[in-house]
């Protein structure tokens, strides 16, 4: 009877123990899930923003955001001859969440040089744009955006290409799985925020946005072009991120090689995978254009 006693004792030690550890790690799960916005946005970049200028050749668009929090910010860069009469291809870009779009005039010039016109988007709450960083926001933002594109007569509409580096990736990603984009490139992406919520050890993932790249590329029509590019030494978002993504759409093209978490198809030398994909993306168009 001792003996039972003692291990009825035990047990019930094991059991309070594994309770109180079951909540300490529900209650991190939680704090994780409470701070998202503070993880995903790390710096928001307004001092380094405050009082600058677009350079010549570049536009600040603005628009006004729900709730009277203020105006978002894009910067407006057409491609060389885009008219009404000559209407060009477009490609929104998605900066990662520690650039500003200030940094990424260079992806800009790149794609103006191929022909297409550049739309770079600014995540809320950053540089000189105002609200509160949050997915939500910047998927509304993202949809916004390709509304007034789509309206402008310089811009072809059936070729407006979402592309994204890093977190800007998935924005791009909830783009084409809003709106009917004519292409969609990722770079650097993540497959969705559970999968990365695990490579902390969050394994009870809370947070109502799962900003699940994947399933948007299942979802996706076969027939909108995907590049996908994942360095295999990116130690921010591991390489099996990418490879999910591929995996989720097997007809994607999939470029792997020995680079960090970079965007490798704007650092490519000579740029044959842009290239490459915006013929690929007219192409498709024009298809569906004869198509009766």
């Amino acid at each position: 009877m001792r003996a039972k006693a003692i291990w009825r004792s035990v047990l019930r030690t094991w059991v309070a123990v594994l309770i109180i550890v079951a909540s300490a790690y529900v209650v991190f799960c939680a704090l994780v899930a409470s701070d998202k916005e503070a993880i995903l946005y790390p710096n928001h970049g307004r001092e380094r923003a405050a009082g600058r200028l677009p350079p010549a050749g570049v536009e600040a668009w603005w628009r006004e955001l729900p709730g009277g929090e203020g105006r978002v910010e894009a910067w407006w860069i057409p491609a060389p001859g885009a008219s009404a009469e000559r209407p060009a291809p477009v490609v929104m870009y998605f900066h990662g969440n520690a650039e500003l779009i200030d940094d990424n005039l260079d992806v800009a010039r790149l794609w103006n040089g191929l022909g297409a016109s550049v739309l770079l988007c600014e995540h809320v709450g950053y540089g000189r744009s105002a609200g509160r960083p949050s997915l939500a926001a910047d998927m509304d933002n993202a949809a916004a955006w390709f509304d007034i594109l789509v309206e402008r007569p310089e811009v072809r509409r059936d070729a407006v290409v979402a592309h994204g580096f890093s977190l800007g990736g998935s924005f791009a990603a909830q783009l084409a799985a809003r709106r009917p984009v004519a292409g969609l490139i990722l770079e650097g992406t993540f497959s969705s925020l559970p999968s990365m919520a695990r490579r902390m050890r969050v394994w009870i993932y809370l947070p109502r946005e799962r900003m699940d790249t994947a399933a948007v590329l299942r979802a996706l029509d076969p027939a909108v072009p995907v590049l996908i590019t994942h360095g295999r030494s990116d130690v921010v978002i591991p390489v099996d991120e990418g490879r999910r993504l591929a995996a989720a759409r097997p007809g994607a093209r999939y470029v792997e090689g020995d680079f960090p978490h970079v965007p490798w198809a704007q650092n490519e030398p000579d740029h044959a995978l842009l290239r490459e994909f915006l013929a690929k993306v007219l192409a498709t168009a024009e298809a569906e254009t004869v198509t009766p």
